[in-house]
């Protein structure tokens, strides 16, 4: 048979009317590449050796503010405070408000002046500790590059003008795992999620929901029972998750169980509030398995905090905000590396509550009992 331009023309047409007639063939063809590259392309353009620090500057010398200005000359290095005592330093390293604090001792001016070697200090926060020895090393090499300007301008030192000094605090042996597996457990424990959105997907394919149709049963019923056996039963897994972090991998757990378990909870109830109140529209469960990977483990792998930093400036920290597992990230090494209580984790815990109670509020207020 020959080429038909006529039926070509018609099954294009066919084809057209497909795509555009149904939302989920839309949402796939065009908006999920295009939001998968936005996702992907912000996560790789951030810089490792990207930092925010605080100075302790016990010198105020024009020395110290050259090396200052040295260290933030290219953007990498933002200095966001100052300390001026150890209760402060340890403060702002507890809340993960800075990755390190730079310490200037005093006489750092006049040693440089008459050609004394002199130490300089940075005490980094080793929940990450992947990138606590990164950052280090970007910082020696700035310290000398600085090092290297004071020579040029002709004085006579024993060695390099600058010492750095590093000190890791809660972590100070620089195991990976002991930042790596809190980090990771919003990932695992995105399964109940998971499985709660093949289950309701699951029912409409299986006509399970044609019988709840025809029953006096109220959304609100429907979806609070659902919602809260999976909890229920997906804090077995939190509990074993926690159960393999420290006697398996041998991570030390500084804070309270209870209460992490009690925000490990709460992580549960915001993913499958917001499964709830997309599972309108998951109608198969192929539908639902790829909805639910691009909302919890693709962010929770790249963008929530767990290998690449978040910047706390504009899209990168809304783009971050918006997923439970950058929460959760914040949660679990705060309370398993340093010992945090709740209130140095009001924020996260917070956002948590507020994207279970919106989930759920906006899936009672959409549920139809019908089947299209």
């Amino acid at each position: 048979m020959r080429f038909s331009p006529r039926r070509f023309r018609a099954l294009l047409f066919k084809d057209f009317r497909h795509i555009f007639r149904d939302p989920r063939t839309l949402l796939l063809v065009m908006l999920a590449p295009g939001f998968l590259l936005l996702l992907l392309a912000n996560i790789f353009a951030v810089e490792a050796q990207q930092a925010r620090f605080a100075l302790w500057d016990l010198d105020r010398s024009t020395y110290a503010r050259r090396y200052v200005q040295q260290l933030t000359a290219d953007g990498d290095f933002t200095l966001t405070g100052h300390v001026s005592s150890d209760a402060e330093l340890e403060a702002l390293l507890r809340a993960g408000r800075v990755d390190f604090v730079l310490i200037i001792p005093r006489g750092f001016g006049n040693n440089l002046a008459a050609g004394r070697n002199t130490p300089v200090q940075a005490v980094f926060d080793g929940t990450d500790a992947l990138r606590a020895p990164q950052l280090s090393g970007y910082l020696l090499s700035r310290t000398a590059a600085f090092s290297s300007a004071v020579l040029l301008e002709g004085r006579s030192f024993s060695g390099m003008p600058l010492e750095l000094r590093v000190a890791v605090w809660y972590n100070p042996e620089r195991r990976a795992m002991t930042g790596m597996v809190p980090g990771l457990t919003p990932i695992v424990l995105s399964m109940p999620a998971l499985a709660f959105g093949l289950a309701l997907a699951r029912e409409r394919e299986l006509g399970s929901f044609e019988g709840l149709i025809a029953t006096p049963v109220q959304g609100a019923e429907y979806l609070l029972a659902k919602a809260l056996a999976y909890i229920s039963v997906g804090m077995d897994s939190v509990l074993l998750a926690w159960i393999v972090a420290v006697f398996w991998f041998r991570v030390p757990f500084e804070g309270a169980l209870l209460l992490y378990l009690a925000l490990a909870a709460l992580y549960l109830a915001a993913t499958i509030g917001m499964v709830t109140a997309i599972s309108p529209v998951l109608r198969t469960q192929q539908l639902a398995f790829f909805v639910v990977l691009i909302i919890f483990f693709v962010p929770a792998f790249f963008n929530s905090g767990l290998v690449v930093p978040i910047l706390d400036t504009g899209w990168d920290r809304l783009s971050a905000d918006i997923f439970p597992a950058t929460h959760f990230v914040e949660i679990a090494r705060g309370i398993f590396v340093k010992g945090l209580g709740l209130d140095l984790l009001v924020r996260p815990t917070a956002i948590l509550a507020l994207m279970a109670l919106a989930g759920l509020a906006i899936a009672v207020a959409t549920f139809r009992k019908r089947l299209t």
